[in-house]
């Protein structure tokens, strides 16, 4: 969790080294007769602020266990717990049994809610046992509605209020803004495997109550209302028509606060990064020398992705250069025009991204979250023809980007199997691929057709065990559970119905997982497993340990490993949570 807090917070970090660079632009031709005047950008008066995520809290109940909940040991967690129930309506009589069998278990709820949030946004829900807690697995459980609150430590606040006192590290409850329940997910954590049993997670199982929009903090020099007004007008002018109602506001004269467009959602430190670069000049006809340079520096492979970005801050008016720029011979300028050109709603990019994300893996997560940017009909065709790739993290990469596209696909449409897990069957006729995600979403994947078992084998997923003899066209799945007792189904090799069976017999999606990973290693599966094939920012070291021995690296242009440095971070789409903007 800390981790967590400490990867999402660093957006105002990676973001310190745009706020102070040279902005005088020139022509490099000291001969040209005509030089771009100095220009002055938002990031020049402003840093970003509320870039954090905020840390959110709740005391649950979880329900349905089988038999191993542990109740509610006493102590402040408790009561905590009772208090609620209580506006919940709940009799003191109730409470009390509740709370004391061994079906439930008070849990401590924890999420963040992520800058850029809107109200209803879903949030990632982490479970855990108080150490005192009797509990000894939550697998089965179900969490009941929870309400999440902000916390604020005490030491914070005596600072503002009572600077002469010494206050302790006490967190004093705020307010609730989110909520969190849903069925638990139990068995993918770190750990042992008694450690695993007591903490669990819920994809998408809670709701921010609240916007977070990020606020841009005037510069002590600049705090002026019409300084803030300027800032708020020039966003809203080079958004317009990109989010219903004003992009930004002027609170007062020290901060703006700042929503996000549909475009960027997908890719935050990319919008962070655009809108510290819009320039303050109002009247367009003062653009004008100043977008001449951008645009001639853009077919520099030396200046493409600083040029690319300065012409997407000017907004629609730069579409004429950046589409010039895909005429380019160099890799990377068009790359950075077709960028561009989809978070400015420009069709004309899909056809290069596509291309670039099957030749210059370097540039896969960026061209692919593009891609989920620009909701066109060609991101749609393109993303479609890229299910068939063979590398597996263009394969996911376009699946997820579809899935942000539209969740209602119909070439990526899924089921839900047992309120489980989901299993999609995506791209028929194409090269046979299972992938599996253990971050986000409990999901598979099937690429292809005919995924089957290989007998023969006998394969222990957790309470089952799956066995097949070497001239058997079936197998046969047994399942023992202290609930349910002992059970046996038969169903044919073909994946799709042993996935199918075994989340009809209880299946849990960590034993799901279990069966891929051992098929895999046993090499008793007709095709690869993937795991989060999610495409990254590949660093310099990895791009040198790697080149020599991948043929895709080794074709990587030289333009295009020279500028990795400008590239930023990986888009919040494939963000694995590991990553910090400005390496």
């Amino acid at each position: 969790m800390n981790q967590r807090i400490l990867v999402l917070g660093a957006l105002l970090l990676g973001l310190v080294g745009c706020a102070h660079q040279q902005t005088r632009l020139q022509a490099e031709d000291e001969t040209e007769k005509e030089k771009v005047p100095e220009i002055k950008t938002i990031g020049d008066m402003t840093t970003v602020a509320n870039a954090e995520s905020l840390p959110v809290t709740g005391v649950g109940l979880v329900v349905d266990l089988d038999g191993t909940g542990g109740g509610a040991p006493p102590g402040v967690y408790r009561t905590m717990l009772e208090n609620q129930l209580h506006k919940n309506k709940v009799p003191m009589e109730h409470v009390k049994e509740v709370l004391s069998s061994p079906s439930t278990s008070l849990v401590l709820v924890t999420a963040l809610i992520p800058p850029g949030a809107r109200k209803d946004d879903p949030l990632d829900v982490e479970i855990t046992l108080p150490r005192e807690s009797r509990t000894t697995s939550l697998r089965g459980g179900r969490l009941l509605e929870c309400p999440l609150l902000n916390f604020e430590n005490k030491r914070n606040i005596d600072k503002v209020f009572a600077p002469s006192t010494q206050g302790g590290d006490q967190f004093i409850p705020g307010h609730k803004v989110a909520r969190a329940e849903g069925q638990l997910l139990v068995g993918l954590g770190d750990g042992d495997d008694s450690g695993k049993m007591r903490q669990a997670r819920i994809w998408g199982g809670g709701r921010s109550l609240m916007d977070r929009p990020f606020y841009l903090a005037l510069n002590s020099d600049q705090q002026f209302g019409r300084v803030a007004q300027a800032v708020a007008a020039r966003i809203n002018e080079t958004f317009h028509g990109a989010f219903q109602g004003d992009m930004a506001a002027a609170r007062d004269k020290f901060s703006i606060a700042l929503n996000v467009p549909a475009q960027y959602k997908l890719n935050l430190p990319r919008y962070l990064r655009v809108v510290r670069l819009i320039p303050l000049m109002e009247a367009p006809a003062e653009r004008l020398p100043y977008r001449k340079h951008l645009a001639a520096q853009l077919l520099d492979p030396a200046h493409a992705v600083t040029a690319a970005l300065r012409l997407e801050a000017l907004g629609d008016e730069s579409i004429p250069a950046l589409k010039h720029g895909l005429t380019s011979d160099h890799a990377l300028v068009r790359f950075c025009s077709a960028e561009a050109l989809a978070y400015l709603n420009c069709p004309s990019c899909g056809e290069e991204l596509a291309r670039i994300v099957k030749e210059q893996p370097v540039l896969r997560a960026f061209s692919l979250t593009a891609l989920a940017s620009l909701n066109e009909a060609v991101s749609h065709v393109e993303l479609r023809k890229l299910l068939e790739d063979t590398a597996p993290e263009t394969r996911y990469g376009a699946f997820r980007a579809l899935r942000a596209l539209d969740e209602h696909e119909e070439s990526i449409h899924g089921e839900q199997l047992d309120h489980t897990f989901w299993l999609h069957r995506v791209a028929p006729g194409s090269p046979a691929l299972v992938h599996l995600s253990v971050r986000n979403r409990a999901e598979i994947v099937l690429f292809g057709d005919d995924i089957s078992l290989i007998p023969p084998f006998p394969i222990l997923a957790g309470d089952f065990t799956i066995t097949a003899g070497r001239e058997d066209d079936h197998c046969t799945i047994s399942h023992i559970s202290t609930r349910t007792g002992s059970r046996q189904r038969q169903c044919s090799l073909k994946l799709e119905e042993v996935l199918h069976a075994m989340a009809e017999m209880g299946a849990s999606y960590p034993e799901v997982v279990e069966l891929l990973h051992r098929a895999d290693r046993l090499q008793c599966l007709s095709c690869k497993v993937a795991v989060d094939a999610l495409p990254q920012l590949t660093t310099v070291y990895d791009l040198s340990k790697a080149g020599t021995d991948d043929p895709e690296l080794l074709q990587t242009p030289q333009e295009v490993l020279d500028a990795k440095g400008d590239f930023n971070a990986t888009p919040t789409l494939f963000d694995k949570g590991n990553t910090r903007l400005g390496q």
